[in-house]
């Protein structure tokens, strides 16, 4: 059996054809197409169906291995992914190393961390440049108690991409995470010091943002907000909480709004005001602004919306409502082992 770039197990050669045929797959795709929509038990009954058909057993066992990653199913995921990779008998392609962080993903959710870091190491061989295995490798590190080759890793990443301050902002929230602020720090201290002259505006915010320099991130975003060719919707998340932070929510609630009067399809602005408005104690505009995000169709934001907006009547003291929508949303995420336990609170109430 042939597991490509797992544990060590690497082709010394790349000749090849990769996972699936493009025929004959018509239940592969629309098992596809449900995961892209969030409809994780729909998925895995159209890979049934796939395998009924006799399609691509590469393919079905990919994507299965994703629905049931995605489920909070990690064995079950790790098992596909395996047969995945043995399927393959092409080329190592770009879906091979896509599985592979898949793979690592799921040794990771099941603490087996050095499953993980035998995943990024097969990678790395292939692709040496590749900082996100460098960044994932070190999050398998810290997570087991190695902070010396976790903190090598992330210096690696940050040699590759010595531009690239979303990744040193991962890599902040990382060291922090696990206890070491001061080592997070002096990381996005040294990007400012040594980028100011060519960061943008919205960079130095995020920078001055987790710095705690609260003050200059605003300044820097506001700058930003008002910049033609800055993409908006991420500046206004943080410039909003910038207030939040510091207890000024009418100034986030002003800052959500606004934007929301000009670019209205936005769901994660809806989210951050709806939370904003709940620290507010105005629990009816907040259960409003979790509806109107949720009327957009956003399935990334959907499950998180449908989970704030019960907090949201809970606050109301709507328990009923509250409840007969969590009943709902547990048959969608069945997975939620924390909504599941608020949905006992609820049936006590």
């Amino acid at each position: 059996m042939k597991h490509r770039l797992i544990a060590g197990i690497l082709l010394g050669t790349m000749l090849l054809t990769g996972c699936g045929s493009l025929t004959g797959r018509h239940n592969i795709d629309s098992g596809f197409s449900y995961i892209e929509s969030h409809e994780y038990q729909s998925a895995l009954e159209s890979f049934d169906a796939a395998e009924e058909n006799g399609e691509d057993e590469c393919l079905l066992a990919r994507g299965r291995g994703i629905a049931h990653l995605r489920r909070g199913e990690y064995q079950e995921a790790v098992d596909n992914f395996l047969l995945s990779l043995s399927a393959d008998e092409g080329i190592v392609d770009d879906m091979d190393f896509d599985t592979n962080y898949y793979l690592a993903e799921a040794y990771l959710e099941l603490g087996q961390y050095s499953d993980a870091r035998n995943v990024y190491d097969a990678i790395l061989k292939f692709r040496g440049k590749d900082t996100n295995a460098y960044y994932l490798r070190g999050i398998a590190s810290l997570a087991s108690g190695d902070h010396d080759a976790g903190y090598s890793d992330f210096s690696r990443a940050i040699a590759l991409g010595n531009r690239d301050y979303s990744m040193m902002i991962m890599i902040y929230k990382a060291l922090d995470e696990y206890g070491y602020t001061d080592e997070a720090l002096s990381i996005l201290q040294k990007a400012m010091d040594n980028g100011s002259d060519f960061m943008t505006n919205y960079e130095k915010g995020q920078i001055s943002y987790y710095l705690g320099n609260n003050a200059e991130a605003q300044s820097y975003l506001e700058a930003a907000r008002n910049e033609r060719n800055q993409e908006k919707e991420p500046v206004v998340l943080l410039l909003g909480q910038t207030g939040e932070k510091q207890g000024d929510y009418n100034y986030a609630v002003s800052v959500y709004r606004t934007y929301l009067s000009e670019n209205p399809e936005s769901a994660p602005v809806y989210n951050q005001l709806g939370m904003c408005q709940i620290k507010q104690g105005d629990y009816d505009s907040a259960v409003s602004s979790f509806e109107s995000g949720l009327a957009l169709g956003n399935r990334e934001y959907e499950q998180v919306l449908k989970l704030n907006q019960i907090t949201a009547y809970e606050y109301l003291g709507e328990f009923g409502v509250a409840a007969s929508m969590m009943a709902d949303y547990l048959k969608t995420y069945p997975d939620d082992e924390d909504a599941a336990r608020e949905n006992i609170f609820l049936s006590t109430r």
